[in-house]
């Protein structure tokens, strides 16, 4: 299954919809409900905004690639 495949299944469930209020509240992610504090650039900040999806998850689902610390190293 792609990605935005798995992604549109995951986004489908009610429950994790109904995580968005309290994933905004706690600065959480609402797909795997981890910290959401650290973002890589604005743009991922603003689609946190938007959908509360963490920068990890982010990662996996928007960019097909595996999450590190070495995204948030600054140039």
């Amino acid at each position: 299954m792609s990605r935005l495949n798995e992604l549109i299944q995951i986004l489908s469930k009610p429950a994790v919809n109904e995580r968005y209020a309290h994933a905004k509240a706690t600065k959480t992610c609402k797909i795997c409900e981890g910290p959401a504090t650290r973002f890589r650039d604005t743009l991922s900040s603003y689609e946190y905004a938007i959908s509360a999806i963490c920068q990890n998850c982010q990662d996996i689902y928007f960019y097909n690639c595996s999450p590190s610390e070495e995204a948030f190293s600054s140039p």
